[in-house]
């Protein structure tokens, strides 16, 4: 019995087909225009994307930078005008202060001219209202030690000036001690040195010290001056403590 002979597997399956060269080259185009439109694409969405999407946080920060560049040049621009400023300011204000001592400076020259004057034309004017003997001035200063003053007495003479005027002044102390009123006289209060006696034609200072005696509250001083001789007058002047 003769054998049936073996079928080889999967070659009884294969069919050939025929391939047409045409067709292949159809399905070449085809294929290499895919892709030229899928690069195509690829291209345009990633200028779509770089113009509107991703990109715009690049966009977005060199703005930013940008605007944080010109907000620094403004910045130190108006520290530069702030720090201008501030000098203009203060050279102002030490030219204005040092204008305004200049001025006061020459107002106090121009008050003591004033009263240099008005001082000059009492003593030598002979038409002078009030005649003879005048305190012109009385002033009281600390010294700086305790209960302790100063005290100067400006006296002239006032009208016909042609004789000396010789004679003393005194002062007086008036205050409160314990409730009850009381006043401090003598030379004995004064401390040595001070000037009590006079001798003028036209005018003399007189000056001195004293000290304040303790447990009086002092109101006023009195000063009295009196000349003696032909030639007599008497004139008083009160200053208020303060």
């Amino acid at each position: 019995m003769a054998k049936k002979p073996k079928s080889r597997a999967g070659i009884d399956d294969v069919m050939l087909v025929p391939v047409s060269p045409s067709q292949q080259k159809k399905r070449r185009r085809i294929l290499v225009v895919s892709m030229v439109v899928a690069a195509v694409l690829l291209f345009f969405a990633g200028m779509w994307t770089g113009n509107s999407g991703a990109l715009d946080t690049s966009e977005t920060n060199r703005r930013l930078r940008a605007e944080l560049k010109d907000t620094v040049r403004e910045l130190e621009a108006a520290r530069n005008e702030l720090a201008l400023y501030r000098t203009d300011t203060e050279v102002t204000q030490q030219a204005r202060e040092s204008l305004r001592q200049e001025i006061k400076g020459l107002r106090d020259q121009a008050a003591e001219l004033e009263e240099a004057v008005s001082f000059y034309k009492n003593v030598m004017a002979p038409g002078a209202s009030e005649r003879g003997l005048q305190i012109e001035k009385l002033t009281l200063s600390p010294t700086g030690e305790e209960r302790q003053f100063s005290y100067k007495v400006v006296l002239v003479q006032s009208g016909d000036n042609r004789n000396y005027l010789s004679g003393d002044i005194s002062l007086t102390l008036r205050g409160i001690r314990d409730g009850e009123p009381v006043e401090v006289s003598g030379d004995d209060w004064l401390d040595d040195g001070s000037e009590t006696r006079f001798r003028f034609r036209y005018f003399q200072e007189l000056n001195g010290r004293f000290l304040l005696p303790e447990g009086v509250e002092i109101v006023a001083l009195d000063v009295d001056a009196e000349s003696g001789g032909r030639n007599r007058y008497e004139t008083q002047k009160t200053i208020k403590w303060q």
